[in-house]
């Protein structure tokens, strides 16, 4: 069996083990980049409890909301994995801090009518998170509306933090705050 973990903060974790009901340990640190170049995407224990909190208080609670299965294009990046994709050098996806990134995308979900505009826009009304971004613009959705290509959110350990919910739009040309006009 595969796992990840070398060194002293490190544990050894299967890469087939649960974190919660619908997320598994491979889906938080699985890189095709990674395997490509041999590079160690493997979390330290701290970051690995970062990982369980968001995944017990945002992404379980988002998957029980929306009953459908959602795609995890992006969760933990090690910081080489992070250079090698051309990442933000301050990426929440490297998890320095209280803070981890996942991007969502609707890869699954939309076969069941749940689009990446209906994940934003749940979130943005139901759940905690100190960044989200609407990130590039997609196909629209069935009803012919506006959908981003994929949703990233930054979750914090702290609740403070959190409050902030910094959310934030990209078409490629930076990024700015969400306006409701975005929604088209």
């Amino acid at each position: 069996m595969v796992g990840g973990v070398t060194g002293a903060d490190q544990i050894w974790i299967p890469m087939d083990r649960q974190i919660t009901e619908h997320l598994s340990y491979d889906e938080c640190v699985r890189s095709q980049t990674a395997t490509r170049h041999g590079i160690d995407n493997t979390p330290t224990f701290r970051q690995m409890l970062v990982i369980e909190r968001m995944a017990r208080e945002f992404f379980e609670p988002l998957r029980e909301a929306l009953a459908v299965p959602i795609r995890i294009n992006s969760l933990y990046r090690s910081t080489e994995l992070n250079r090698r994709i051309g990442g933000s050098p301050q990426s929440d996806h490297m998890i320095e801090a209280d803070t981890a990134a996942i991007d969502l995308d609707d890869s699954y979900s939309r076969r069941m009518g749940v689009s990446n505009r209906d994940i934003f826009l749940y979130i943005q009304k139901h759940l905690p998170y100190y960044k989200m971004i609407w990130e590039y613009e997609d196909v629209p959705t069935a009803a012919g509306e506006r959908s981003p290509r994929w949703v990233h959110v930054s979750y914090s350990t702290s609740a403070a933090r959190n409050q902030e919910r910094r959310t934030l739009y990209t078409n490629g040309a930076g990024y700015r705050a969400f306006r409701r006009q975005d929604l088209g």
